[in-house]
């Protein structure tokens, strides 16, 4: 799919695809299947996306999404695949990048037979690997979904409505029957090759409507609707240089906010030692950190310290649940320290995010155990010291 700019085009959902880099794997098991579905499910949350359609396979995998007109599919795309990826790399000792660039989108008309066609394509990229005799026996798609729901397979993405209005399409014949018919057309599959190319997936009308939307959009000067694909210009979604640091937690749809201007003014109040307070934090390595955790309603949850040593971050607290001592990557946003992490065991999964300006670190946890309730905290830092 050519690389068309990320626009926002009404009654249209995107057809998006990622590849491993050198079509290397990017899933070796269940755990990091699982792993992507959970991240999956919180930012179609987050993003209050909707998801008609996915099969993930062992080196790419293909989703059908829709975005309303707040929301933007680069923003979602990016924060999805990066922290897939610092996860798998934490996990299996690596660094960089892990897919071959970023995602490759079609813009789909939303038209129900449309749609349902493209599902048959998605679904059937299993059965043309060999993955499954049959492909609605393949787990990490949503065939099965749509042959017969139900809420204990869907891994919580809760996408029953979705796949109802693309099934209603249908005339003269289940689901099971339909994909049976487009498994012998051959012409159906080289048609979706050709129309994936193009990254533009619909009628006549459909596909003349987004280049006009395209072309006057990029006249438009600071249009916040439109996605350039030049390096060095920001996503117009996202505001940058904020100093209210606002952190979406998952599923609960709770949001935890921190005004770090105030954050800084209590600090400067405080008296401490003119050694801490007047460094100036170049980076993270060798440092550690006492921080204190909040509950979301503002009441202290427990202290513990954290420390980023030779790459490597570790948490005194949360290694009672044998979390291992694991990769993070920063970003330097002029003099603020952007830092995540995710640890997993086979107890569970803590998702970690902090700036850091100066000697203050503001930042959130998420903690995922196993048969048990999500715990999002937020944290701040109360000192930290060179080791």
């Amino acid at each position: 799919m050519p690389r068309l700019p990320r626009v926002y085009i009404e009654n249209s959902v995107y057809y998006i695809t990622c590849n491993g880099l050198q079509n290397q794997v990017i899933f070796k098991d269940t755990r990091d299947y699982e792993m992507y579905f959970g991240l999956l499910r919180k930012y179609k949350d987050q993003y209050g996306a909707k998801l008609y359609a996915y099969t993930l396979l062992h080196n790419h995998l293909h989703l059908l999404m829709e975005v309303d007109n707040k929301s933007s599919i680069s923003t979602m795309m990016h924060d999805l695949t990066s922290s897939y990826t610092k996860y798998f790399n934490g996990r299996y000792d690596r660094k960089g990048h892990l897919f071959r660039e970023r995602f490759k989108a079609a813009v789909v008309e939303k038209d129900p037979q449309i749609l349902l066609n493209l599902t048959a394509y998605i679904h059937l990229n299993s059965d043309r690997l060999n993955i499954a005799i049959q492909g609605q026996t393949y787990e990490y798609s949503s065939y099965g979904l749509y042959l017969e729901y139900s809420q204990a397979s869907d891994r919580g993405l809760d996408i029953k409505n979705e796949i109802e209005k693309i099934i209603n399409g249908l005339i003269g014949e289940n689901y099971l029957e339909f994909i049976q018919r487009m498994q012998g057309d051959e012409e159906f599959k080289k048609h979706y090759k050709k129309l994936q190319r193009k990254g533009i997936i619909g009628s006549k009308d459909f596909m003349n409507h987004v280049q006009q939307e395209i072309d006057l959009q990029r006249q438009e000067p600071n249009n916040p609707r439109v996605e350039e694909n030049k390096s060095g210009i920001k996503n117009k979604f996202i505001s940058a240089g904020t100093a209210l640091l606002l952190v979406a937690i998952t599923a609960g749809g709770a949001y935890l906010y921190f005004d770090y201007n105030a954050q800084q003014k209590k600090t400067a109040e405080t008296k401490g030692s003119a050694a801490v307070t007047e460094q100036r934090l170049i980076d993270l390595n060798n440092t550690e950190w006492q921080i204190e955790m909040f509950n979301i309603d503002g009441s202290v949850a427990r202290s513990d310290i954290i420390s980023f040593v030779q790459g490597k971050f570790t948490s005194g607290y949360f290694s009672q649940f044998k979390f291992p001592n694991i990769n993070y990557s920063t970003v330097m946003e002029g003099n603020k320290i952007i830092w995540e992490t995710i640890q997993t065991s086979a107890e569970g999964t803590a998702s970690w995010r902090g700036e850091v300006v100066k000697d203050q670190m503001l930042g959130m946890v998420s903690l995922q155990l196993n048969g048990k309730q999500t715990e999002n905290l937020s944290f701040k830092s109360l000192k930290f010291m060179r080791k």
